[in-house]
């Protein structure tokens, strides 16, 4: 039993894993519930594309974190952040012959789905759950079309974004006796979810696929090219990345206005420098040019989180749409909170 599911972590993880369209760097988690107690999860910091039957994955025992959550309430004296964090490190289950390795901040939600879940950060998605207009399209698409999804309007990762998505999805079963299977989180990205396995992979393709045709995008995503100059620096070569800079006003104001939290993580204005040449991420807007002062691991995951961020303000703007950037409340919890600081550190790490 243990094997099938995690064979079946690996068949959900890599195909999305290798599309820098659907996920970034190590953005992104999927999970495979293994019987009534445990489940497998990708690991924090492990690209999707990463993660094999033998790697890339912590186990954990979900049921206790579903049976915390049906009576979790807020009460002003407690860091729930700290506290969902540690109920996770409580239930994670060291298996034999496996690495220890940390699971994703994300397992709270993982935790109360269905059997398989595939969360991802595509930049189809990411066109609605970033514009102000986002929610309306969600209607418009997908439920007109008979497709059972929610709205989640943005919530910190962890313990309170868990408690929104249970309580959004039960209020959604008292009025439609529906387990809605597709999850879209402002600021954030997507989750589908289903006790099939092929449904799941199927559901996540025909909701970005909607999306596409809805505003006829139909050019293939941009190639993540980059040429490498030594063991520590990187030039961009991505022609779509080129191009929007040239086109476009691009100074640190731009990149202010913050998206989601990956475009923190990976793509932190403290890393960038316009028109220098002092710093990891390097843009010179006149000739479009950006040089990374980093590892290849590090430079292709920033070079897929700029491509990806360029993308989804292009299309907002092109569909004539307002983007709605992260409150700066909401940034400087992200930038502080230890998880994200740990995904971080393991993309710079990496080789």
């Amino acid at each position: 039993m243990l094997k099938d599911a995690l064979r079946e972590l690996e068949t959900i993880s890599k195909p999305v894993g290798v599309h820098p369209d659907l996920v970034q760097g190590g953005g992104g988690n999927t999970s495979v519930k293994i019987d009534q107690e445990l489940m497998a999860i990708k690991a924090s910091g492990y690209r999707l594309d990463q993660v094999t039957e033998d790697d890339g994955f912590a186990v954990l025992n979900y049921r206790n974190i579903v049976e915390y959550f049906k009576t979790a309430q807020i009460t002003p004296d407690v860091d729930y952040e700290e506290a969902g964090a540690e109920l996770v490190k409580q239930n994670t289950i060291k298996l034999e012959g496996y690495k220890a390795l940390r699971p994703s901040v994300e397992a709270g939600f993982h935790s109360i789905l269905k059997k398989y879940v595939i969360h991802t950060h595509p930049v189809y998605a990411n066109m609605l759950c970033c514009a102000k207009e986002g929610e309306g399209f969600v209607e418009k698409i997908f439920k007109a079309n008979g497709l059972h999804c929610v709205w989640i309007p943005y919530t910190m990762p962890g313990f309170h974004l868990t408690l929104s998505i249970k309580r959004t999805i039960d209020c959604y079963m008292d009025e439609h006796g529906v387990f809605p299977q597709v999850v879209f989180m402002q600021n954030h990205g997507l989750i589908v979810t289903s006790d099939d396995v092929q449904e799941c992979i199927r559901l996540n393709s025909t909701v970005n696929d909607m999306i596409k045709d809805y505003f006829n995008i139909s050019a293939p995503y941009p190639a993540i090219r980059l040429e490498k100059v030594n063991d520590s620096e990187f030039i961009s070569r991505t022609d779509f990345v080129q191009d929007f800079i040239k086109a476009n006003p691009v100074n640190m104001d731009f990149f202010k206005k913050v998206l989601y939290p990956d475009q923190i993580v990976y793509l932190g204005d403290e890393q960038i420098a316009i028109d220098r040449t002092d710093s990891k991420i390097n843009i010179d807007t006149c000739t479009g040019k950006v040089v990374y002062k980093a590892r290849y691991a590090e430079a292709r995951t920033i070079e897929e989180t700029l491509t990806a961020y360029l993308y989804v303000v292009y299309h907002i703007r092109k569909n004539g749409l307002e983007l709605n950037p992260m409150t700066d409340e909401d940034i400087d919890r992200i930038k502080n909170w230890g998880a994200e600081k740990y995904r971080k550190k393991m993309v710079s790490e990496a080789e």
